[in-house]
């Protein structure tokens, strides 16, 4: 959003130029940002849905996987993961509404 200056000789605002537009980029870390989850949240869940929403989304500081990774890593195939991912969302929806 840029700030204007008022007024002026002839009474309309312009822009303020000599402000500098500060980047806010270099101020965060995003390796170091991570989603978080009570872990409370995840005891109704089975062992594959757990495992499936924590391999995908990166909880526990893990990187984001796909469910092609997933697949290779746990041996499951992937409509079993699609299945598990898809019921362990609802039940974690359940218990936020």
């Amino acid at each position: 959003m840029s700030s204007f200056v008022w007024p002026n000789d002839d009474g309309w605002p312009y822009p303020d130029t000599g402000r500098e537009e500060e980047d806010l980029s270099d101020e965060y870390d995003d390796d170091a940002l991570s989603i978080r989850a009570p872990a409370h949240m995840f005891d109704r869940l089975d062992a594959l849905e757990r495992a499936v929403i924590r391999g995908r989304y990166g909880l526990d500081g893990a990187p984001e996987r796909s469910l092609k990774q997933l697949q290779a890593d746990l041996g499951v195939p992937r409509t079993e993961l699609r299945d598990a991912l898809g019921s362990g969302l609802s039940k974690l929806r359940s218990q936020l509404l």
